[in-house]
């Protein structure tokens, strides 16, 4: 008996967290709970499963993927599942673990809401500086601004709680890849990344990623921001690299010592397919460098 195909899945119109769970699960992917929350909806409560699938777990060395931090970046997750398949045969290919957090906020998912249904934030909350005797905050002014030492915090959003206990788990990734959008300004283009160094590895992908059709590379992008307080001075620069400490998941590994960090950013106007085609090669492309199997240059 010829097995019966699951029905083709229709990505333009607004999928829900169900959907997007039930899209994994129809292609067979083993969906690891890791808690659940509840949250307001329609005047009553929805409990919310938080899943998380690992990839090749034998893999020596790791990549871990998060999306969906902010409910209005939805294409960040729906991108996901849609790359997933080769992305997953990609790791598995060369040997890479993927340990990958699907959704982070459901609820503000299924609203399209930054923050989740019970309006908790800031959620991508995870690190303190000590700039002072007695003077904590979340965001370095510069990227060089002295500190006296860092403590990682727990988050005011439930979802991410539960987050920060399952990752804790596990040794300290390689690569950390943090799947983003951004809805509002960006006037230069539709395509940036938040890094820490390795300006020239970094400046490599994103030429790879200029090379798609309708992509255009935020440059030169300045303004002002405060953030405890203090006034910083933002810039995405020459290369579409926004260098900034903002005590975030990805600064958090930074801290704790992985080796490759980025947090990749579309605008939320950018069509799903490109989407799809930017997310995809940022995650190969660090799969390729902890695998140690990016090109060298012929001396």
């Amino acid at each position: 008996m010829t097995k019966k195909r699951p029905a083709k899945r229709d990505y333009k119109k607004r999928m829900g967290y169900d959907e997007l769970i039930q899209g994994y699960k129809t292609t067979g992917y083993k969906l690891e709970r890791y808690g659940t929350v509840k949250e307001p909806f329609k005047k009553k409560f929805k409990y919310y499963p938080l899943y998380k699938i690992v990839i090749n777990p034998e893999g020596k060395k790791t990549l871990l993927i998060t999306a969906g931090f902010h409910g209005e970046e939805f294409n960040g997750p729906i991108s996901l599942l849609k790359i997933f398949d080769e992305a997953a045969a990609f790791a598995k290919d060369l040997g890479v673990r993927l340990l990958v957090y699907i959704c982070v906020n459901p609820s503000g998912f299924d609203l399209r809401q930054r923050y989740n249904a019970s309006n908790e934030k800031f959620n991508n909350d995870f690190l303190r500086y000590k700039i002072e005797k007695d003077t904590w905050v979340g965001t370095l002014i510069k990227t060089d601004e002295p500190f006296l030492r860092f403590k990682i915090v727990d988050s005011p959003a439930k979802e991410v709680r539960y987050l920060q206990r399952d990752i804790s788990k596990y040794p300290v990734p390689d690569a950390v890849l943090d799947v983003h959008q951004q809805k509002k300004n960006l006037p230069m283009g539709n395509v940036y990344a938040y890094v820490f160094n390795r300006r020239p590895t970094y400046r490599r992908i994103i030429k790879e990623i200029e090379k798609i059709e309708g992509v255009k590379i935020v440059r030169n992008d300045s303004w002002k921001e405060i953030a405890d307080g203090r006034e910083i001075d933002c810039l995405i620069d020459q290369d579409g690299l926004y260098f900034l400490h903002d005590g975030s998941l990805n600064d958090m590994f930074f801290r704790l010592k992985s080796k490759f960090g980025v947090c990749a950013e579309t605008k939320t106007t950018l069509p799903l397919e490109q989407v799809c085609k930017v997310n995809l090669i940022w995650i190969k492309e660090l799969i390729k460098l902890i695998a140690n199997k990016t090109k060298k240059k012929k001396r």
